[in-house]
Parts: C-alpha cells; structure tokens; sequence
C-alpha cells in the first residue's frame, strides 16, 4: 500500500512539473517585447532589394512593421546607420496611427528614434543612403581599396540596453559588383571549355590570385588578373608547344601582381606571402606536367617563372 502511494505521489509530482513547465514556456513565448515584420527593401524607384547586396551611394527606401507586446514599460530606440536622402528632410514616415509615437512631438528627421512601446502595431518607412565611400578606403599612396562589409538599416532597442532586433544587409560599390560579375563569367568558362590541362592549371591559378586580391582591397588590380584571362582560343589538349610563351607571359602576370602586392599591403604580407607559395606549388605541378609532354621549352619557362614568383616572395 505504501508503495502504491509513493507511485502516486511521483505521479502526481511529475504532472505538475510538466504543467509547470508548458506554462513557463508559453510564457516564454511571450516575454518577446518587441519585434521588427515585414521588411520589405526597394530603391527609390520602387524595385525589389531580395537576396542582392545595397549599392554604397544608393538610396532605398524600407517599408517595416513594429509590433510590441503588452506589459513593456520602458521606451524603445529605434535607429538606422543609413544618412539622410539628399533633398529629403526626414529618416522616418509612420504609417496610420500608434499611440506610442506622438506625430505632433516626434523627430523623423533623426537617425535614432525614441518611443513609447505601447501595446499594438506600428507601420513605418525608412527612406536613406548608404554612405558612398562605405566600402572603400584610400591609402596613403592614393589606390583605393574596396571591401564589402554589412550595414545595420534596422536597429530596434529597449531603454534598459537589449538590443531586439538588428537587421543588416551586406553593401558593395561599381567595384566589387564588377569583379564579381567577371570572376563569376571566367569560372563558367572554366567550367565548359575543354582545354588542356596545363593550360586549364593555369586558368585556376590566376583564378586564385584574383580572390586573393579582392579579399584584401586590391579589386580593381584583381580585374586586371581576371581580364587577362582570354575568353576564347584556350589551348587545346596535347596542343603545340607553340603556346608556350603565350602562356609564360600570362604567369609573368602573376608574378608581377602579387609582387606589387607584396610592395602595397605591407600589412597584409603574410597572408600574400602565404597566397604566393601556393601559386608557386601550382607553376611546379605545371612544369612537371609540361616534362611529361616532352615540351622543354615550357617546362624551362613556367620553372623560370616560378623562381621569379618565390625570389619576390622572400621565398627560396
């Protein structure tokens, strides 16, 4: 009998813990005090920013909702790091009514917001720039180097410092939409053309000193590696060894961009000097290659090419 009463009462014990518990999290559910929907990003023309990166210079327009929950008694900040529009006097256009935005007291022309988080909805606009210069930096020596990086459009925060929602978007300029658009087109032609396989070595390896200067700032001089690329007469398999210089040629390109490099981004050395040895394994795997073929004139080239790469990479 003792037994059966000490199974009820873990029974009993374990009902109400889990009732406990689904009451704790429906709770949960609706401690969330405030929360940014409905994000919809367009240009000033009205076109559809999806899954695309911001422009930097660009102007957009962002069309959101606020919804905050009931019992938040605290005011909410609400701020965006795009700067005004030009010829615009305002950030913020409400839409309709919410009573914790005072229309006859509020400051729209003001990148931070502050508000009371009533119970309800709010429906507003975002209309602002995205700074021109916000992915490019110019040195000392007046090159001008641009890296992508995220801007916050949205930031919704309460009084007490807790940051609710934070909705960034990835920005680029001419420069990296460019290079982009090339690099995408160059490996598609890597992908579908059958040439030979040094030649195609070849093609990757320039590939990859592109990216390798892209990722440190040197956009436009990974253009130029990309551009160097030609998009049609590709040697063909087991071809002439009459190519030979053409292909030593583009090496020497390689050699001579990740030189400049070297001399530019002091900064970055070691990481270039990493990028350079790996081209340098590459021309060696050529030049085996081109030995295997019987072409001793390539062979001596793509060597001699990779002497010069490793010789200015401090290399030996």
């Amino acid at each position: 009998m003792c037994i059966m009463r000490r199974i009820l009462y873990f029974v009993s014990f374990l009902l109400v813990s889990f009732s406990s518990f689904g009451l704790v999290s429906a709770q949960d559910k609706q401690l969330v005090p405030a929360t940014i929907t409905n994000v919809e990003v367009t240009t000033v023309d009205g076109k559809s920013v999806k899954d695309t990166p911001l422009m930097a210079g660009a102007t957009y327009k962002v069309t959101f909702s606020i919804e905050v929950a009931a019992g938040l008694k605290e005011q909410a900040i609400l701020k965006t790091s795009l700067t005004r529009a030009p010829d615009s006097d305002r950030f913020w256009t409400l839409k309709g009514d919410y009573s914790g935005i005072d229309a006859m007291s509020w400051q729209p022309g003001q990148s931070t917001l502050y508000f009371d988080a009533i119970l309800g909805k709010a429906q507003l606009e975002l209309e602002g720039s995205v700074p021109e210069d916000y992915v490019a930096e110019t040195l000392s020596t007046g090159e001008v180097l641009h890296v992508s990086k995220g801007i916050s459009i949205l930031e919704l925060s309460l009084e007490s410092g807790t940051v609710v929602s934070d909705i960034q978007l990835e920005v680029i300029d001419g420069s990296i939409e460019e290079y982009r658009s090339v690099l995408s087109a160059k490996n598609e032609l890597l992908a579908d053309i059958n040439a030979d396989p040094a030649y195609a070595s070849l093609v990757e390896a320039l590939v990859a000193s592109a990216e390798a200067q892209a990722s440190v700032g040197y956009t436009d001089f990974a253009l130029e590696t990309l551009k160097a690329i030609p998009n049609s007469g590709w040697v063909s398999p087991r071809a002439s060894s009459s190519y030979q210089w053409i292909i030593v040629g583009v090496l020497a390109v390689i050699a001579l961009t990740l030189s400049f490099l070297l001399i530019k981004a002091r900064s970055e050395t070691g990481f270039i000097k990493r990028q350079t040895d790996g081209q340098a394994k590459r021309l060696q795997i050529l030049a085996l290659k081109a030995s295997r073929i019987g072409d001793s004139g390539l062979t001596e080239g793509i060597e001699q090419v990779r002497k010069e790469l490793q010789e200015s990479a401090g290399g030996s």
